[in-house]
């Protein structure tokens, strides 16, 4: 078998888009489509990081990234998230994933968020960088309307249909408002929202490309999270579907103060309960503890995480990484 490994560029989309369509069957082809895109309107940087493997001009494995920006110590850094990489079922055991890794060997301000477990078992082996960080976690938060869900499913009946207010009341000086426009949200200087030592940056470029400019932009709400009328964060949600259970996804979220984050779960538990569903599904970088308002309890389940700088391990460490981060939105759930 002759291989030959090469650099992307846009020419290859489509047969690119073909080959992932092929090789992940349950992956919707029009988060596909807007990955790629996003590596074609990237520049050769982006590119030469993306390497296809090709047999006779025959795509048999790949990997891909996409541009993260993220700042360190208030910095903005450019970084690379790894995502999509495969090797075709019929092609492994012949040495082509050491191809791959020996690519991402060549620049180390890369990042994974939910590494399979069989690559958390082989990455290790062949990426000389390769630095475990915090996992993100799964929270499950129920509110009183799992009731009405389970009878419906039950008894049947259909599911209720989403609608978003444009505010909710959380408690006597807290509100939720709905953003219709993005002008509405006060980002802060550098999209720099918790002054951590690494974060990723959440300013109006970000919203632009990840939530309206997204292949599924409708289904995405945003709220401003208000105290006493002023704006201190935000949260965004969707529905989805989590084995066969109509949910609330939060999927982001971000708050001036680090203490104040739990207070993304009772926003998304309030959004929840208008919208007749009993849970939340949260997936987040950061550790918890138990909570009662909302009920919330943190999975077994954790996705891998993992960095190419080992020098920035306890910064990471301590980052705030939700579903909106990487491709978990997209891959993790429905």
């Amino acid at each position: 078998m002759q291989t030959q490994t090469i650099s992307y560029h846009p020419y290859w989309h489509a047969r690119l888009l073909e080959y992932m369509k092929n090789v992940y069957p349950y992956r919707d082809i029009r988060y596909l489509d807007w990955w790629i895109t996003n590596i074609d309107q990237s520049d050769e940087k982006c590119w030469e990081k993306c390497a296809i493997i090709l047999d006779n001009e025959k795509i048999i494995g790949c990997t891909t990234v996409n541009d993260a920006r993220l700042l360190i110590d208030s910095e903005e850094r450019r970084f690379f998230s790894r995502g999509n990489t495969i090797v075709s079922p019929d092609q492994r055991g012949k040495g082509l994933s050491k191809e791959i890794y020996n690519r991402v060997n060549l620049y180390d301000n890369w990042l994974s968020v939910g590494v399979t477990d069989i690559a958390w078992k082989i990455q290790p082996k062949f990426v000389k960088r390769f630095t475990p960080i915090r996992p993100v976690n799964v929270y499950i938060s129920v509110n009183w309307s799992i009731c009405m869900q389970l009878f419906r499913k039950v008894f049947g009946g259909q599911p209720a249909t989403c609608q978003y207010p444009e505010h909710l009341s959380v408690s006597r000086f807290e509100k939720l408002q709905k953003v219709s426009d993005i002008s509405q949200i006060a980002f802060p200087s550098q999209g720099q929202w918790m002054k951590d030592h690494a974060e990723f940056v959440r300013d109006k470029a970000f919203f632009l490309k990840r939530y309206y400019d997204v292949f599924s932009s409708e289904r995405y709400t945003i709220y401003q999270y208000l105290l006493r009328g002023e704006s201190i964060g935000y949260v965004v949600v969707r529905p989805t579907r989590y084995k066969g259970v109509e949910i609330l996804s939060l999927v982001d979220y971000r708050f001036q103060s680090r203490q104040d984050e739990v207070k993304a779960f009772k926003a998304a538990a309030k959004i929840a309960k208008s919208n007749n569903k009993g849970l939340v599904i949260t997936l987040s970088s950061r550790e918890y503890t138990f909570r009662l308002l909302p009920l919330t309890i943190k999975m077994k389940k954790k996705l891998n995480c993992a960095i190419g700088m080992p020098k920035y391990k306890e910064y990471f460490n301590d980052m705030l990484i939700t579903s909106a981060d990487s491709d978990l939105d997209f891959v993790y759930y429905r």
